[in-house]
């Protein structure tokens, strides 16, 4: 009889920037599961307030590491995290979650029989008490229906990667690399990562009983931003993975509408008046005379949202901290992949423990 493999160590890794407030719940949260070995912090960009909690939870859990770079973009904070842990297996936390007694445990154990596995847990999204954000709303939703339509099979995980709960080992990490030069833009960056990840040979796996809530706000504007990014990135990803995915076609934002609104909205939507009118649907959408109406406040948040996808898939995401980080990056290193630059404030090197 074979004697089953060990449990490989796990460590979690988090990136954040100015929210520290949610460091505060998460750090605690996270070290209560003795099976994590450390939880690496990477605070990606000036961010003061955040680098005092850390200072200050350091006192009281002697697992938790931490570093501050400059802003570089989430994937490549995270790789300086990887590059912070030493054990086997990582944990890749958002900042906005909050696991669920055991999750890294529950983690770990899974990659013990499995080399190559790239495991999605569940984040359920908690709502606040009350009326939510429509941002957060309307995230909710999908994010259920994105994972009612991967347990039927309808994609692979790594097709379409949602990231916020996910544990790779590290040496695929280190081996693939989590960020790359070639994908600018701010959104869909896990999308990115899945591709990557499915071409160097490694396999997705979803676990709806691995759970971390998702803490999800977002402001107005947020939304709208977002929405903006999240166009721009789209275009982006077709462009960069154009052998696997074909050329990018905007009608794949008002594909579900009836031709007579699809055509003004692609109309608005691809020019410069689309993020005047997308705010003033949104005023509308969070209005109170319609805070009981949800299918008439959703619908209109919806419609404004993607007039936004549109107007980012036409004229990109915009001057951002990140896009700006990138470039300088990708200036600097002439198209090849360099680690993100490292400040020593806060940094506690795991050799040292």
């Amino acid at each position: 009889m074979s004697t089953p493999a060990p449990v490989p160590s796990i460590s979690v890794v988090v990136a954040t920037l100015g929210r520290p407030q949610n460091l505060a719940e998460l750090v605690p949260a996270v070290l209560s599961d003795e099976a994590v070995r450390h939880l690496v912090v990477v605070v990606d960009g000036p961010d003061p307030i955040s680098v005092a909690v850390l200072m200050s939870l350091q006192l009281r859990f002697d697992r938790l590491v931490f570093t501050q770079i400059e802003r570089s973009g989430h994937l490549r904070a995270l790789d300086v995290g990887v590059g912070l842990s030493d054990a086997d297996v990582v944990l890749l936390l958002d900042d906005d979650v909050v696991p669920t007694p055991g999750l890294a445990a529950g983690h770990a154990r899974a990659h013990r029989e499995r080399h190559g596995l790239v495991l999605v847990g569940s984040m359920p999204v908690q709502l606040p008490e009350g009326r939510g954000d429509i941002g957060s709303l309307l995230y909710a939703r999908e994010y259920l229906s994105h994972c009612e339509r991967l347990e039927r099979g309808e994609f692979e995980v790594l097709d379409n990667l949602w990231q916020g709960n996910v544990s790779i080992r590290r040496s695929d990490c280190l081996s693939v690399g989590l960020a790359t030069s070639a994908f600018t833009a701010s959104y869909h960056t896990d999308r990115d990562l899945g591709i990557r990840l499915a071409d160097a040979g490694l396999t997705g796996r979803f676990d709806p009983g691995l759970v971390a809530a998702h803490r999800h706000r977002r402001s107005d504007w947020a939304f709208l931003h977002d929405a903006r990014r999240r166009g721009a990135g789209l275009a982006k990803l077709h462009h960069v993975h154009e052998a696997r995915l074909g050329p990018f076609d905007p009608a794949v934002f008002t594909a579900d509408l009836t031709a007579p609104l699809a055509a003004p909205v692609r109309f608005v939507g691809s020019r410069p008046m689309a993020p005047r009118v997308a705010r003033g649907l949104l005023a509308l959408a969070t209005a109170p005379g319609l805070s009981r109406w949800d299918s008439g406040r959703l619908g209109l948040a919806k419609l404004a949202r993607r007039l936004m996808l549109l107007w980012g898939a036409t004229s990109g995401e915009g001057e951002t901290a990140h896009s700006a980080a990138l470039a300088k990056m990708a200036a600097a290193s002439e198209g090849t992949d360099t680690p993100a630059p490292r400040t020593p404030v806060g940094e506690h090197h795991l050799a040292a423990r």
